[in-house]
């Protein structure tokens, strides 16, 4: 019998040396990194499903809560540890490290206390039991693996799920250091100050608010809360312009465009009662260069900003002209810039924002365009134009 357990456990021991040794030769091409950005986009993907849920009615304020909840854990669960390494490494270390580093690395890691994270890690394997069980669990991460951007957001994301606002504030202050000024966080950041304030926007708040659009002029969040704000004190008109621009960058189908449009039309319909003028029905267009495009244009190359009847062909219903050198640059788009007088922006429902840079001066002979998707009128509506490289008009 004992002749064949060790026969058994040497096979074992050679396969498990294969196992290691054959990507290790050959050169691994995953690193922590790139599985970081993997965990991050599954994680946003469960909790976009998750609200498009609780905007259908599936889910109660709870249950979302325990959603998202749940989307955590799972990002949590399969980060790297900090400080993980590439695999990718030489072949002799990869020979080393295979034969040697099992007996090694879990003498280390229970030395250097790695029992601690590996509970952690077990109990964040399986489902948690409430959203508060959860929160225990994040906690302990932080402290576990301070210097982790993930886990501070996940925390922070988890306090302002639980209402517990101010909590929140002080976990996303901890992300900022770790991760950079992020759009996306600093706007979290601002609405858990709005609520820990008790729903005041006060001047640093907007600060965040305003640098988060500055970054990115479509996150959600800041586009929301600016919205709610505006309403709440009641400026009905700016309210119904933030939720305008928070709809123009949801996906088509999202759910909650149909609640947008219920807010926007209170809005609206306050703003009239109250006296306040609405925005006339345009667009706004922001345009900007990706990289590639901006070291091959030259400062004085035109540019023209379009709106184009999407139900129509001919003549663009409004036109602005502007210069490389102005970029980035923000415009509204409206009747007062139509080319023909019988073509108004007012008289479409559905237009097209298209950005054309012509060498030459010429729109019909651009060198690049670059057209957005179809938007909403007659109520404001807003679109990011990002001219790629890959917008280049073949000559």
């Amino acid at each position: 019998m004992m002749p064949t357990f060790w026969g058994v456990a040497g096979l074992l021991l050679i396969l498990a040396l294969l196992i290691l040794l054959v990507p290790l030769l050959r050169g691994g091409a995953v690193t922590a990194d790139q599985r970081a950005v993997l965990n991050r986009t599954l994680y946003q993907e469960r909790l976009a499903e998750a609200r498009a849920r609780a905007a259908r009615g599936e889910l109660d304020d709870q249950a979302l809560a325990l959603a998202e909840a749940e989307a955590g854990r799972s990002l949590l669960a399969d980060s790297p540890a900090e400080g993980a390494l590439p695999l990718r490494r030489g072949r002799r270390l990869g020979v080393a490290v295979a034969l040697g580093g099992p007996a090694l690395a879990l003498g280390f890691y229970l030395l250097l206390g790695g029992w601690p994270a590996w509970q952690l890690s077990q109990r964040l394997a399986a489902p948690p039991a409430s959203p508060q069980a959860l929160l225990a669990d994040l906690e302990a991460a932080t402290r576990l693996q301070p210097q982790a951007a993930d886990n501070w957001y996940l925390l922070a994301r988890a306090y302002a799920g639980l209402g517990r606002y101010r909590d929140a504030v002080a976990a996303f202050e901890q992300v900022i250091p770790r991760d950079g000024r992020r759009a996306e966080v600093l706007g979290q950041l601002a609405q858990s100050r709005f609520f820990a304030a008790g729903r005041q926007l006060d001047a640093q708040t907007r600060a965040l608010a305003d640098e988060a659009l500055a970054a990115n002029p479509g996150e959600p969040t800041t586009l929301g809360l600016l919205g709610m704000a505006a309403y709440e004190r009641g400026g009905y008109a700016e309210a119904a312009d933030y939720w305008q621009r928070l709809v123009a960058v949801l996906p088509a189908g999202d759910p909650l465009r149909a609640t947008l449009a219920q807010g926007i039309a209170r809005a609206e319909t306050a703003a009239r009662t109250a006296g306040q003028a609405l925005a006339s029905p345009g667009l706004e267009v922001e345009v900007r260069l990706a990289t590639a495009v901006a070291q091959r244009v030259r400062p004085e190359d035109s540019v023209f900003v379009l709106a184009l009847a999407v139900d129509q062909p001919g003549p663009p219903l409004a036109v602005r002209r502007l210069r490389v050198a102005d970029l980035p640059r923000r415009v509204r788009l409206d009747d007062r810039d139509a080319m023909l007088p019988q073509r108004k922006l007012s008289d479409h429902r559905q237009v097209r924002p298209v950005v054309v840079i012509a060498r030459g001066g010429d729109p019909l002979r651009g060198d690049w365009r670059h057209e957005g998707q179809p938007l909403e009128l007659p109520s404001s509506a807003f679109s990011l134009l990002r001219v790629e490289a890959g917008d280049a008009i073949a000559p």
